[in-house]
């Protein structure tokens, strides 16, 4: 998984590397998590190749004058005050013509008012060997987000053959044997956003909420946008403000909570604590 960011420089660096003669086996990854997850800032400086020196690419696709920004960044997330519990995995390596290219994703730890919660990077790196070492000569990275990011995407998320008024039937069926109520997600495979909701409720401090008090529907819009067209206005559901899009119905079926002004379109933006805000607002009372 290479970031479009790195890909050029990528390619330009290969064409240096490549007349590198005697191939060490490949360890920067483990050496990298090491040094941030003991917070270790000096090794992992150290890391980072200074002839040529490392270039840190930005969000704007360009490289920033050194690698200061990359630094700074860890640095600042591991401070003693900041970020704990760092965990590294690997998404994905590459070797092409002398350079190592790897996608890693780390989560860590922050402390908030409603208590520790996981925050999230993504980081690519390409590393290359020099008198026997390896070197980190290019790198990126995403800013910390609260959502965890849709790394893998579900291709069946969204059922394109289901009939959505029999799910919806049987959802609520379902529902009203355990006095639950029913959320109604419209949206697509194609949406990143609306992979990022659903993981969201099946993250561990969210899905205890969603199996109690919850049957959840996804409604497939279909590649052009205009599928199930006809239940989105039923419930009350504008989407040409963005998906994913809610609407939330009693066991009853009686239109609960529908969003109208595209809530949940930028859902990889959200707080996971505004999700538990939400169920918790909308589950049923207890049965008397």
């Amino acid at each position: 998984m290479l970031s479009r960011l790195l890909l050029p420089f990528v390619l330009s660096l290969s064409l240096v590397s490549a007349a590198q003669i005697k191939p060490v086996a490949f360890n920067g990854i483990d050496k990298w998590k090491s040094a941030l997850t003991n917070s270790d800032m000096r090794s992992m400086k150290n890391l980072y190749s200074s002839d040529p020196a490392a270039k840190f690419i930005g969000p704007d696709g360009k490289p920033a004058p050194n690698i200061a920004p990359e630094i700074d960044f860890w640095q600042g997330l591991a401070a003693p005050s900041a970020m704990s519990a760092f965990e590294v995995t690997t998404l994905g390596e590459k070797d092409d013509n002398g350079l190592h290219v790897v996608s890693l994703a780390i989560s860590m730890k922050a402390i908030t008012p409603q208590g520790p919660r996981t925050r999230y990077v993504t980081e690519q790196q390409a590393w290359q060997q020099q008198g026997g070492v390896w070197h980190i000569v290019l790198t990126t990275h995403s800013a910390v987000v609260k959502m965890r990011p849709a790394l893998k995407m579900n291709p069946h998320l969204y059922d394109t053959s289901a009939d959505a008024k029999v799910e919806i039937k049987h959802a609520l069926n379902e529902a009203a044997k355990d006095h639950q109520r029913v959320i109604l997600v419209f949206g697509a495979n194609w949406c990143y956003d609306c992979h990022v909701l659903d993981q969201a409720f099946h993250q561990p401090d969210v899905a205890p909420l969603v199996e109690k008090y919850f049957r959840v529907v996804h409604i497939d819009i279909g590649e052009d946008g205009k599928k199930n067209r006809d239940l989105a206005a039923e419930y009350k559901v504008p989407l040409d403000k963005g998906i994913p899009a809610l609407a939330l119905l009693d066991f009853d079926g009686k239109l609960l909570f529908s969003q109208t002004n595209g809530e949940w379109e930028s859902a990889r933006t959200l707080d996971p604590d505004e999700v538990i805000a939400f169920l918790n607002k909308w589950k049923a009372s207890p049965q008397p």
